[in-house]
Formats: structure tokens, C-alpha cells, sequence
């Protein structure tokens, strides 16, 4: 197989920040555009476009309609833009900001095993934040954090953190984020999945930035830690059971107010689609997980830390969402042992007093790293009960079959109508 090697450039930032990255030069610009967003540490929020040598300009049809003179990118390869050592291409990203990045094309290279078609091979300095103003409101930010005395300076520590290092990076998170979040154990996958499962998570975190969802509606890895409990879970559990702590985690039963079926409908099809992927991640033959903010470009500690967190207080809800099983699991000596970093990192027992609150950082500092792991052997514990509610031996309770939505029924997509107003026309 034949592969590019290209270094990827951000123009007119210093210190440097630059990306050299393996890629096959088959892959449709709209998926090279996806990697460039995970590789470069940007969150897909703004549009972009390529611009060749030529000046023929290629961009996404996605959502709206292409400017004149703009080719769809969905229809040419990287290939088109470059295919020689030394040729080079603009990628531009937020027409806004006006990121321009520079794709020059370095080597030509035949494959060999055991080497993935997708990899980080280097790089350089963090990736500036999102909507900060371009180059030169980045370079106003970093001398906000490193000036004390600068107009600025606790807004930009509060947004950013006081450790925020514009020099750091480490291809480690590109190269995990490919071989275990988006590519079979030791199989590498198409890269149109992985276009997919990007797109999926975009569309999922622009629908709970939209209007109408109640502010108590869980955040992006909220719901990644909610549903890795629900795919482990020893009860199915259907969408109308869930979907109501999805819009409100306290359980208190607030419901998003939608402006339209077509945006209930599509919101409830995007949460499937994400639990589905969520399921077939954590498939039984699995034997590696990561949760959602071990693949995030994360600016600090502090914030990995918050992102953690958030991921365990979406675990928690869905552990505990069948009290049968919760109070058999945490009746149990080993359960509640294996239950334990989830309570701790999610804060569940912070409450509590005696709980020593030095200590309590500490172990959460020791805990964030093999989250990916207590899952897999909480997976491993539930099991059984699982393959005993399956096979309707035990969890009856649980296991009985769930009633048909009625046509005057509240619909399950949480639309707050009914069905036979919503999703049952």
C-alpha cells in the first residue's frame, strides 16, 4: 500500500506548530479534513475549505450551500492536490479566525507491516484555542497568561488555564485516538468509518449546543460515560427508560422543548446512533477501552481532570439507573469494590463526611488513567447477570417485556407530545 507522508504547518504562529503524519493519498479531502481536525487539535466548529496550487478551491456541502467557484470536496482525493514530493496545498479553517495551514507532501512510501496507513510520525506546540482571534488575538491571549499584570489576565487563566503550554504536543493522543478508537484490535479500519464517527460526534455536541434543551441536559461525555454503563449493563434498557436522564441528569423529569418533530427526530437519532457505536465498542470479545476524553486535545490537567469527572457522573447515572441491579451490585463485596473509582471520580460520595478532601484528589489523580480498564472489569462482573437476563432466568423483574407505546402515550423521543402527535404519525 502506498501512503503519503505530509507536514502539516499553521502559518504565521510562533512558537511552531506543525504536524507530519502518514495518510493514504486515496483518502477523499473530506476525510483528510476530519484527521486534520483531530491531528491539529481543532473541534470542527467553523467551516473550511482547500485551496490547491492551481487556486481551485474545494469545500463541504454539508449543511449549506457551496460558494460559487467551490469544487465539493467530497468528490476529490488528496491525490488531486498533491502527489509529488514538494507539492502543496492550503488547508483553511474558520473563515473567521482564518487558520491557514500549509499541507506539503515530503515522501512517497510503500507500507510495510506491522506500520497503520493513518499516524502521527511528529510535531510541535499546542493547538491555539477555538474563536480566539486568529494569529494575532493568539498571540494577545499568550501574553495575557504570561503577564500577571496584563488587561486580561484572570479572564484568560479562568478560560485557559495558568498551565497552558503553547509548545506542548504529543502524537500519542492522534495515534490512540486511531488505533483504539477508530480501528479494530490490530485491523485498521476505512477511513470513511472514521470520517463517520467523527462526523457523529460533531453532529452530536452542535445538537446539544442548540436551542430548546434544558440547561440540566448532559454534556457530551456525560453521555459517553452513561452510555459505556448502559452497554455493559446487565438489563437492556429502551430508549423511553434512558432518554429522560439524557435531558435531565438529576432525574426530575425536565424535557427539551423542541421547535420542531424534525429536530426531536434528529436529536433522538443522533443518541442512538452514539449509543450503538458506544455498544459496538464494548462488545463482549472487547479487551481495550478508552472513555471520550482520553481522545480530546486538552489544554491541562485541570481540565482533564473536569472532563473525567463529567465522564463518571455519566457512568454513575447509568449504573444506577435499574435499582435492582444497582443495590444487588452494591450489596456485594466485589461489586462495590469494582464500583468504587466510578463513586469516587464522580464525586458521588463527596458529600459525605469524614471523606478527607487532599486524599480524595490524590486518589482521583492515581484513578483517571485506567478508567478505560474499571470498565472492562465491571463489564467482566455484570456478565453473568447479564447472560441471566438474557437468557430469562433471573432478573425478572427487569427482564418483562416493555409496553407498547400507546398512541396518546408521551412519545419516548422526549418531545414532550404525544406519540401519535410526534413520532407515531
Amino acid at each position: 500500500m502506498v501512503v503519503y507522508e505530509v507536514r502539516v504547518s499553521l502559518l504565521g504562529i510562533e512558537p511552531e506548530v506543525w504536524r507530519r503524519v502518514r495518510v493514504p493519498g486515496d483518502l477523499r479531502l473530506s476525510e483528510v479534513h476530519f484527521l486534520l481536525q483531530i491531528i491539529m487539535g481543532w473541534t470542527n466548529s467553523h467551516q473550511h475549505e482547500y485551496v490547491g496550487a492551481d487556486r481551485k478551491r474545494y469545500g463541504s456541502a454539508e449543511g449549506h450551500e457551496l460558494l460559487p467557484g467551490v469544487l465539493n470536496e467530497s468528490q476529490y482525493r488528496l491525490s488531486s492536490l498533491i502527489s509529488e514530493p514538494g507539492d502543496g496545498c492550503l488547508y483553511i479553517y474558520d473563515f473567521g479566525d482564518d487558520w491557514s495551514h500549509e499541507i506539503v507532501l515530503e515522501a512517497v512510501v510503500e507500507l510495510e507491516e506491522p506500520d497503520e496507513p493513518l499516524w502521527c510520525l511528529g510535531g510541535q506546540g499546542a493547538c491555539p484555542p477555538e474563536d480566539c482571534g486568529g494569529v494575532p488575538g493568539y498571540f494577545d491571549l499568550l501574553e495575557q497568561l504570561r503577564d500577571s499584570d496584563a488587561e486580561g489576565h484572570q479572564e484568560a487563566v479562568e478560560l485557559y488555564g495558568e498551565d497552558f503550554d503553547p509548545e506542548a504536543f504529543d502524537c500519542t493522543f492522534f495515534n490512540r485516538l486511531i488505533t483504539e478508537r477508530f480501528s479494530g484490535i490490530g485491523e485498521m479500519m476505512n477511513p470513511e468509518e472514521v470520517e463517520e464517527q467523527m462526523r457523529l460526534l460533531a453532529e452530536l455536541q452542535d445538537f446539544l449546543d442548540s436551542d430548546g434543551l434544558p440547561e440540566s441536559t448532559m454534556t457530551l461525555l456525560m453521555i459517553d460515560g452513561f452510555f459505556a454503563a448502559l452497554a455493559i449493563h446487565p438489563v437492556t434498557l429502551m430508549p423511553n427508560q434512558w432518554l429522560p436522564y439524557v435531558w435531565d441528569i438529576s432525574g426530575a423529569g425536565q424535557q427539551p422543548g423542541f421547535i420542531s418533530k424534525a429536530q426531536a427526530e434528529k436529536g433522538l437519532g443522533l443518541m442512538l446512533s452514539y449509543m450503538n457505536s458506544v455498544v459496538d465498542h464494548l462488545s463482549e470479545s472487547s479487551d481495550e477501552y478508552l472513555p471520550l476524553f482520553e481522545f480530546m486535545q486538552i489544554e491541562s490537567e485541570e481540565e482533564r481532570m473536569k472532563l473525567s469527572m463529567d465522564w463518571a457522573v455519566g457512568f454513575m447515572v447509568g449504573a444506577t439507573i435499574d435499582k435492582h441491579v444497582w443495590e444487588r451490585t452494591f450489596g456485594d463485596e466485589e461489586g462495590a469494590d469494582l464500583l468504587m473509582p466510578f463513586i469516587v471520580m464522580s464525586g458521588f460520595l463527596d458529600e459525605k463526611k469524614g471523606v478527607d478532601p487532599v486524599k480524595k484528589a490524590e486518589l482521583r489523580k492515581e484513578l483517571i488513567d485506567e478508567m478505560g480498564d474499571y470498565v472492562l472489569d465491571m463489564q467482566e462482573y455484570w456478565a453473568p447477570m447479564r447472560r441471566d437476563f438474557l437468557a430469562g432466568r433471573s432478573l425478572a423483574r427487569a427482564a418483562k417485556a416493555q409496553p407498547r407505546v400507546g398512541r396518546n402515550d408521551a412519545c419516548p423521543c422526549g418531545s414532550g407530545k404525544k406519540f401519535k402527535q410526534c413520532c407515531g404519525k
